[in-house]
């Protein structure tokens, strides 16, 4: 069966993702949403969440995870603490998630599941564990406008099926990917892309955790990423790879993150890959350039992803691109013709295959060497765009 990558949203195209199984996408963009997870109950914590939300809102982050029942916090604190947060919460217009367990809805003070009574609390999205997809399709269809999210360890085609048969309201369901604080435990890439692409197939979203650098979350303290790959590489890194595979939410799963780590979210826009690159050019003009949105050419080179506004920001400049640094081609190079070549002034490619020097195509700048491995999503229509690593009053450039 051949897996396609599709989505409920304006802008998606239901192409195979054939050499690298990642999606394709047609011309413009799906926004990300983004979250973090607050941990009442932990020690001393109770102010520092409340300024923690803050941060994020300020981040732009309007998802936030509430794991009310864990073996390693206080209870009575953590339910003490609830409230405020969700006060919080509710001024700032956050979508807060919990989980529906007996005790969650103990702390909660609900003698049985109400949906009215959570959507007053501003509780907008419930996690449920071990339903059935007959009851997961039943939750879905409540009036509150509450969605029901549930784990993707379970998904098969099979049971996706049934969830689809039993006529769910498709608009307030949501899949969740798990967080794997034990080391060696974290999905594979091949797994969280296959999963992705039978949900999106059925219109579901999906969601997916980065780790942080600072303050990992006890009692292991080795992160709690989704992907095994992402334990120990930074938030930005992580939160960009998985919005370059197609996940609609992201969150950063350890507590506390940094002010950097909260930013790194800020600019996670949208479905569109953002690579860091190391410029090897002082030109204004040049720099100019690299700095615009990018789609990818839909008749794919063999050699070079090619940008296919490349010559027209040129244009638009109406100045002369000089020839400079015209070395040697590597993968991962991103090069701008010059105006040796006026017609092709202003292309802009990334190189895939290491290529001779040309007088009329200036090496421009490099895709960072740990950032290599995003190229390989920028495929047909795929939107993408170059960051220059410095950071400018907390925003990443």
């Amino acid at each position: 069966m051949t897996i396609l990558l599709c989505d409920i949203y304006e802008g998606r195209e239901i192409l195979p993702a054939e050499s690298f199984h990642v999606p394709r996408y047609t011309l413009g963009v799906i926004a990300v949403r983004k979250g973090i997870a607050v941990y009442p109950g932990l020690s001393d914590s109770a102010s520092e969440n409340l300024r923690l939300v803050e941060r994020a809102v300020n981040a732009g982050i309007t998802r936030l995870v509430l794991p009310l029942v864990l073996p390693y916090a206080n209870i009575k604190q953590a339910a003490m603490e609830v409230s405020r947060l969700l006060r919080a919460a509710n001024r700032y217009n956050m979508d807060v998630i919990v989980a529906l367990t007996p005790e969650v809805l103990r702390i909660l003070h609900l003698k049985h599941l109400s949906f009215r009574s959570l959507r007053i609390m501003g509780i907008r999205t419930l996690y449920v564990h071990k339903f059935s997809p007959k009851g997961i399709a039943e939750l879905s269809r409540n009036n509150q406008h509450i969605r029901i999210q549930f784990n993707t360890a379970a998904v098969t085609e099979k049971n996706l099926e049934e969830l689809l048969d039993n006529n769910p309201n498709i608009r307030q369901l949501e899949a969740t990917f798990g967080v794997y604080p034990r080391q060696g435990t974290g999905l594979s890439e091949e797994n969280l892309l296959h999963k992705t692409a039978l949900l999106h197939r059925a219109g579901i979203s999906v969601c997916a955790f980065a780790s942080c650098e600072h303050h990992k979350t006890p009692p292991l303290y080795d992160g709690s990423p989704t992907l095994e790959a992402h334990r120990g590489v930074s938030a930005d890194l992580a939160c960009r790879h998985l919005a370059a595979i197609g996940v609609d939410s992201v969150f950063l799963s350890d507590c506390f993150p940094t002010v950097e780590e909260l930013n790194s979210l800020r600019i996670l826009k949208s479905t569109e890959i953002a690579v860091k690159i190391t410029p090897h050019t002082e030109d204004a003009l040049q720099l100019w350039l690299l700095g615009r949105h990018f789609t990818a050419r839909f008749d794919e080179a063999r050699d070079a992803v090619r940008a296919l506004e490349g010559e027209a920001n040129a244009l638009k400049t109406g100045e002369n691109i000089l020839p400079e640094n015209n070395t040697e081609r590597k993968v991962g190079d991103v090069t701008i013709d010059n105006n040796v070549c006026p017609e092709f002034m202003g292309e802009l490619q990334i190189i895939k295959r290491n290529s001779p020097p040309n007088p009329g195509i200036n090496v421009a700048a490099s895709v960072r060497k740990e950032e290599a491995f995003l190229i390989k999503y920028i495929l047909p229509g795929r939107n993408f765009r170059f960051l220059f690593g410095i950071f400018f009053f907390g925003i990443l450039l």
